[in-house]
């Protein structure tokens, strides 16, 4: 069964915006820059909400994850991707990971994307950083996420994500 799309008049960066840390979250967990669907939009998406003071570090760190994972660092993007723009990115979001700048890290990251975040930023990853410490809380978004679109969840739950 397919999930119901949420519509999105203005884009998908306001329409993320507004929704606060626990849709972000939402967002990083189920963000697929490799999707056949993805456009530049979630990586605009994924800078605007990384560059927001209240982004929890879970959050940031998954995104960098993924970024890495599909190659943002070497400039390797899917079509519709600026390559020096994914780097760029990818630059930025390091940088600000590795000088401590996400303080809250509240957010619970499942085993799957704890993995991700290990094998991606750990210390034998691509990307490596300094140990982060991330939270243990669920958050409770009103919408879900699938690859490169909001979707409208089953029953509004708590979503715990450890």
């Amino acid at each position: 069964m397919m999930a119901q799309m949420i519509p999105m008049q203005e884009g998908l960066t306001a329409f993320l915006l507004p929704e606060g840390p626990a849709m972000w979250h939402e967002f990083a967990l189920g963000l697929d820059f490799a999707d056949p669907h993805a456009t530049i939009d979630l990586l605009l998406a994924a800078d605007a909400i990384t560059a927001r003071p209240d982004c929890d570090r879970a959050t940031a760190a998954l995104i960098l994850a993924r970024a890495v994972a599909a190659g943002f660092h070497r400039g390797e993007v899917p079509l519709g991707f600026v390559p020096g723009a994914a780097r760029a990115f990818t630059a930025r979001l390091t940088a600000d990971l590795r000088a401590g700048r996400f303080a809250q890290g509240r957010l619970a990251l499942p085993p799957e994307a704890l993995r991700l975040v290990i094998r991606m930023l750990g210390p034998r990853g691509p990307v490596p950083l300094p140990p982060l410490a991330l939270g243990s809380l669920p958050h409770r978004p009103r919408f879900g996420f699938a690859g490169w679109h909001p979707v409208a969840l089953a029953a509004p739950a708590l979503r715990v994500s450890a």
